[in-house]
């Protein structure tokens, strides 16, 4: 059953007590491994690979490049065998020792059909792998399977008028999960929330779903925030997420399911927009104070009052805006055993959380002067 951490000790346990400089991996397992690394060059696996270091990675890439230590093995988890040819399928078979499946499509508008090929096929695919090569596999799922049908129904219809749906995405990683299950085989899944950047220095490969919320409040572009005060919006930074991870492999991969997600922890919609005024405030910026509308107030009043004499462009923003609320703002935590993961309990507390957001939004900031100055 997933549970809610606590702090056993009552200790406020911060993020910037991990120095950035620190060794990824301070106790390091007696036999090295090969490891199929799959989503290598996206958010996450861009996170994962140093703390892989004292392992042999194989990175299965299809498009993008990679810069990294690792072997780079061209592949397509959406195709039969991965993309390879038999003698090279039985051959990556019998090196490796390990899996961890961190592939996946997280763009909300990228349409059914390429969710499903990536998080449904491409999820089964990898397990298939693993169960032909008889070894662990770590699979990264979402901890907004738990939500699914809340999501689904808060969605109603902007989905199609806003042209993307995270009830799309949430319900490809739920039939992920189902598919590598069917698949056989020892799989370990695990379920992040929403990753933010690293919890000390806020870098991050991409921006997400919750650095593009913070970018539009930084830019006054957001004639309010469509949730309660009192909601929680759960992240994970995704240094927390890639040490939790290899810490489970390391520890031998069993059969389990982590909730890697702030749980009670997390912090509420007003405590994050607090944050972001606050750190703009301290940079010299101007962020003009933010009204808080549950979104049945927006779709009962707003919308009827208001859209037929806005520009389409603005219309399809606010939905946009009203469908990805249905997932960054929850009335109710979302599961967590974060604390249960050996080694990652001092990344649980809403103090932490709070300086990771902190640490993401700095980033953010410093990156927008960045741009400036050198334009």
């Amino acid at each position: 059953m997933p549970t809610y951490p606590e702090n056993p000790n009552n200790l406020e346990i911060t993020a910037s007590s991990r120095n950035p400089t620190d060794p990824p991996h301070p106790a390091r397992p007696a036999r090295p491994q090969t490891v199929l690394l799959t989503g290598a060059s996206g958010v996450l696996g861009t996170a994962l690979l140093p703390y892989l270091s004292h392992h042999r990675v194989i990175a299965l890439t299809h498009r993008r490049p990679l810069s990294s230590g690792a072997e780079v093995l061209a592949g397509d988890v959406t195709r039969p065998r991965l993309g390879l040819d038999v003698a090279s399928y039985r051959h990556l078979c019998a090196r490796t020792d390990a899996v961890v499946h961190a592939a996946g499509m997280v763009a909300f508008g990228s349409g059914r059909a390429s969710m499903h090929a990536v998080n449904v096929e491409g999820a089964g695919r990898v397990a298939r792998f693993a169960a032909d090569a008889g070894v662990p596999m770590i699979h990264v799922s979402t901890a907004y399977v738990a939500r699914y049908r809340e999501i689904l129904a808060a969605g109603g219809n902007r989905a199609e008028r806003a042209g993307n749906s995270p009830a799309d995405y949430v319900a490809s990683k739920t039939a992920g999960e189902e598919a590598v299950a069917a698949a056989g085989g020892k799989v370990t899944v695990v379920r992040p929330s929403i990753i933010i950047g690293d919890s000390v220095t806020g870098e991050i490969a991409e921006p997400q779903g919750l650095h593009i919320f913070a970018q539009q409040v930084l830019r006054n572009r957001l004639p309010f925030v469509p949730s309660d005060p009192a909601s929680y919006v759960d992240f994970v930074p995704q240094d927390v997420v890639a040490r939790a991870i290899v810490s489970l492999l390391d520890d031998g991969a069993h059969p389990a399911e982590h909730w890697l997600s702030g749980g009670a922890h997390a912090l509420t919609c007003d405590r994050l927009v607090q944050v972001i005024v606050e750190e703009a405030a301290e940079a010299g910026i101007a962020v003009r104070p933010l009204r808080v509308l549950a979104p049945d107030v927006v779709e009962r009043l707003v919308r009827p009052a208001f859209f037929d004499v806005v520009p389409e462009w603005a219309q399809t923003r606010l939905d946009r805006l009203l469908d990805m609320s249905s997932v960054l703002f929850n009335e109710k935590p979302l599961p967590s055993s974060l604390t249960d993961v050996p080694g990652i309990g001092a990344a649980a507390g809403v103090r932490a959380n709070e300086d990771a957001w902190r640490a993401s939004v700095r980033r953010l900031i410093a990156d927008r002067l960045g741009a400036r100055a050198s334009a």
